[in-house]
């Protein structure tokens, strides 16, 4: 049983293994996945931008041209006005010009304004593209270095599945199907005994097991948690022609002198005071036969 409990032992670090390269396979892609969202978003940013800006520039455009022909109704306003034959004519004529030259002196005030901020805008937005091909760049260059390390990895992954696997061949099926059933419930399936406490579970075994343990003759489970428990330092950490720890079976406890009973302790104090009268009469006889050497005495 020793020789399954050391594969048993040895297919859990396989399968922790392979588990961490496939979590490192996973993960290590998605570590790049802050600098693509922030590319998505100042590209997202950008484009918002170039759009906005190419509607001002249509709108510029248009009131231009609407600037042009407000100018060419002012010159024909000011024909009128000069070929105007009476009074009513000049008047109307001459609001007329006076209208158009405030509209037109409005519109170009007011594509001033967004003429300069097309210019600013325009020049923020260059820089911005720039700042967009640059993180482009960097993203591009972390993912080819990420490529390498990935391909590193799957490598490692590859080879630490066929280790997991020869191992899972060595054991035997009756100890694969528990094996597999508690890793699928417990997380992993075998745990170490340390100073008589399961580590998968925190709990003291009974001492009657741990000695089982001892004598590695079967493979057992923790009572509580289900695990497959073997001693620790019967397994790890014990160099090559050590000789493997005796167990030494308890001495059996000295009997303890049994307490008297209740009814035995007042025999006893009775016949105490039996013997106590009856010392005390054997006095008072030897008193009564020798009067005089009482008076002596007296």
């Amino acid at each position: 049983m020793r020789e399954q409990l050391v594969l048993l032992l040895q297919l859990q670090q396989s399968d922790v293994k392979v588990r961490e390269l496939q979590s490192a396979v996973i993960q290590l892609p998605a570590r790049l996945d802050p600098l693509r969202r922030d590319l998505a978003k100042l590209q997202g940013m950008l484009d918002g931008e170039r759009t906005k800006l190419e509607e001002t520039n249509t709108w510029r455009k248009a009131q231009q041209d609407h600037i042009d022909r407000e100018r060419d109704s002012l010159k024909q306003a000011q024909n009128k006005f000069q070929a105007s034959k009476n009074t009513k004519e000049f008047n109307a004529s001459s609001r007329e010009v006076e209208n158009k030259r405030k509209a037109i002196g409005d519109r170009e005030i007011e594509l001033k304004k967004v003429n300069e901020a097309a210019v600013q805008s325009t020049a923020q937005l260059e820089a911005r593209d720039k700042d967009v091909e640059a993180l482009r760049t960097e993203l591009a260059n972390s993912e080819a270095a990420m490529a390498d390390q990935l391909d590193g990895l799957k490598a490692e992954l590859a080879e630490a599945t066929a280790v997991r696997d020869l191992a899972r061949g060595q054991v035997e099926t009756q100890w694969i199907k528990i094996y597999d059933s508690l890793v699928g419930k417990r997380g992993y399936a075998v745990a170490p005994v340390i100073k008589g406490v399961c580590q998968g579970c925190h709990m003291a075994l009974p001492p009657q097991l741990n000695n089982i343990l001892a004598r590695m003759q079967s493979i057992e489970m923790c009572p509580r948690c289900g695990r497959l428990v073997y001693r620790k330092e019967l397994l790890e950490d014990k160099p090559e022609g050590e000789p493997a720890p005796v167990v030494e079976e308890a001495p059996p406890a000295a009997a303890k002198p049994a307490k008297q009973s209740a009814a035995k302790r007042a025999a006893a104090k009775q016949a105490a005071a039996g013997a106590a009268a009856a010392s005390a009469a054997a006095a008072a006889e030897a008193d009564d036969a020798d009067p005089e050497t009482s008076k002596s005495t007296s």
